[in-house]
């Protein structure tokens, strides 16, 4: 039997699974099919009139204390009003962004894809996943949820999304907006405010998006934990965890901030 469900992870969350695991945990591996299958590489960040790209490789800066809190704390604000502080001081457009995009400008590398690690199954739903495990915690990154504040929409276009976007994975910050962009296949992915259209907001960056098509063809209301306390426990059985990533993507973060949040997922039910 289960005592943990990582479901749909990302490479730091493998690694995270790997850890616990190895702290003789009953570690499952899941993936369903509510979200789509994202297979990104690299990362552009798009603020003003530049843009930041942020590849693959091995760390050059060890230093992850700012990204390492567990919990929340009652200077939480505090610290959530000094991120966007510092974020504004690169653009004031990026004050619409979070932790994990400060993470990934100060980290400045992202996660190889190589994870050493069991095979990961297939379910076709959370529900199904919880009521097959009821007595499984779950630890995901990232989940549907009527009461999420961002909104991932599934198109389809009448151009190559392959030639246009490649495999990489896209942020703007717009006029005080943040959306995110990668393809899906031959599908256009974007993530951002559950209350404005993301074409839109894209448009005024990418004006050339106005000549095409686009016909919405599923779309989510989401929740992340983009919070700077890494692990937030929705319930019982149920932990969503920051683990810095874009669906597939992981800042890279060090072997030492693994193992804590591993641990601490491991001994938090006993506090």
């Amino acid at each position: 039997m289960a005592e943990y469900i990582f479901l749909n992870p990302s490479i730091n969350m493998l690694k995270i699974a790997e850890t616990v695991r190895s702290f003789g945990r009953n570690v499952v591996l899941v993936r369903n099919d509510q979200f789509p299958e994202i297979d990104a590489v690299n990362v552009h960040m798009f603020y003003d009139d530049r843009y930041r790209s942020i590849f693959p490789g091995d760390d050059v800066n060890g230093d992850v204390k700012a990204f390492s809190r567990m919990k929340k704390n009652f200077l939480s604000k505090l610290t959530i009003s000094k991120i966007k502080s510092e974020l504004a001081s690169y653009s004031e457009d990026m004050r619409a962004g979070d932790i994990v995009d400060l993470c990934l400008i100060k980290r400045g590398v992202l996660s190889r894809k190589e994870v050493v690690t069991n095979a990961v199954s297939n379910a076709t739903s959370f529900s199904k996943i919880a009521a097959d495990n009821e007595h499984a915690t779950i630890v995901t990154g990232y989940m549907e949820f009527l009461g999420g504040n961002e909104r991932l929409v599934m198109y389809d276009t009448d151009f190559d999304l392959k030639d246009a976007l490649g495999r990489d994975y896209y942020i703007f910050f717009i006029n005080g907006e943040r959306v995110e962009m990668c393809s899906s296949g031959n599908r256009l992915i974007t993530i951002g405010s559950k209350t404005h259209d993301h074409i839109d907001i894209l448009s005024v960056k990418l004006p050339f998006m106005k000549r095409f098509n686009f016909k919405k063809i599923k779309e989510l209301v989401i929740s992340r934990n983009r919070m700077p306390w890494v692990v937030n426990n929705i319930d019982k059985h149920l932990i969503l965890v920051n683990d810095f990533s874009f669906f597939n993507i992981s800042v890279k973060m060090t072997d030492q901030w693994v193992e804590k949040v591993g641990r601490y997922i491991c001994t938090d039910k006993q506090r």
